[in-house]
């Protein structure tokens, strides 16, 4: 009877939400109305083959990776969602009235007040709806609400956004859709410019200690997660000059390999250990009072503790770059989240910070 209740439950919801979609969704858009099928283009993303038509002026990002390749376009949201639950950020339904302070790291380009949308994995649907964008952008986490949120807009979305050269299939994808396709070109070239100029400067540091290790961990007493040199982040890394170091017997296709501590040592051969913390408990992590901005608030909140196992195990401890000072605490989401020009440029600063 339980299961028989919780189906009924689920079934209600959507049709009660379906209902709220259609109520919202009646009238088409400026855009849509103008576009009467005209100018249209065909993508395929991750769940679907999608038509759009027109210029895409509301623009809905469900994710901070899409956030960053919307803004390397030269495009604005009109609402974003949110990776995490994290003081400071309005209620889902207002708008960020304050992004530099309200959205981390790409904060300081939103010039719009986009909606909070809440969490980009579970958005509002009926604020959506109630938006009438012209697009949406997610990502495979939005799966479950594809058919829903698809009838309030095309909704394009696109997966493994960590593999190497993932999102300058998905920043050509997303120009072809606003029909700006050269700007894609100009992102790209701009991201290779950045990482061509960290390997000037980093040079020196790279032929001194040309071997760096990736690890992603929220405490080592969980899993360990060794970032694999075919990624996003291993080619921004190999770009600049250095070697990943990973597991040489073990072969994977995926972005990353899950460890355990004790393996650590078979990583010993890394010159420089970059450890990118990772945590959705933000709230009881740090005061944010404290805190000059979310930037440094999400930073602290997710690399600290990271920082005070990796400090007090003697596993980790044992590691040559332990003993030489080499290792460098810094957040998943800024790292291996953003995945995109912005995010690369907000990196290779940070590098620097790091080994200069």
């Amino acid at each position: 009877m339980l299961t028989i209740s919780k189906t009924l439950k689920f079934i209600f919801l959507t049709l009660i939400t379906s209902l709220v979609i259609i109520a919202c969704s009646s009238s088409e858009t400026p855009v849509q109305q103008a576009s009467n099928k005209t100018n249209c283009r065909t993508i395929e993303h991750a769940l679907d083959t999608t038509e759009i038509c027109g210029q895409p002026e509301k623009i809905v990002v469900l994710s901070p990776h899409h956030l960053d390749l919307l803004l390397s376009l030269g495009y604005q949201p009109a609402a974003y969602g949110f990776p995490f639950a994290t003081p400071g950020v309005p209620k889902p339904g207002d708008r960020f009235n304050n992004p530099s302070q309200q959205i981390p790291y790409l904060g300081e380009q939103v010039t719009t007040q986009p909606v909070n949308l809440g969490l980009g994995g579970e958005p509002s649907l009926e604020k959506l709806a109630t938006l009438k964008p012209d697009v949406i952008f997610g990502e495979i986490r939005n799966q479950s609400s594809y058919d829903l949120l698809k009838q309030i807009a095309p909704t394009f979305i696109w997966d493994v956004r960590t593999v190497g050269g993932q999102w300058q299939q998905t920043i050509q994808d997303m120009a072809n859709i606003l029909g700006e396709e050269e700007k894609a070109e100009q992102a790209i070239a701009t991201h290779q410019k950045a990482i061509d100029k960290a390997r000037q400067d980093l040079a020196s540091v790279v032929e001194k200690h040309p071997k760096l290790l990736l690890l992603g961990m929220n405490s080592l007493q969980n899993q360990v997660i060794v970032i694999q040199p075919n990624t996003y982040l291993g080619e921004v890394m190999q770009g600049v000059g250095f070697e990943i170091v990973s597991l040489p017997s073990i072969k994977v296709k995926g972005p990353s390999i899950p460890i355990s501590v004790e393996a650590l040592p078979q990583l010993n051969e890394a010159d420089i250990i970059i450890v990118m913390g990772h945590s959705s408990d933000t709230e009881k992590t740090i005061d944010t009072s404290s805190e000059k901005s979310l930037d440094s608030f999400v930073k602290t909140s997710q690399s600290k503790p990271v920082q005070e196992s990796w400090q007090s195990n003697k596993i980790a401890q044992g590691l040559k770059a332990s003993k030489n000072d080499r290792v460098y605490f810094t957040t998943y989401y800024l790292w291996n989240g953003l995945n995109g020009p912005n995010g690369t440029q907000l990196i290779l600063n940070e590098l620097r910070e790091f080994l200069l």
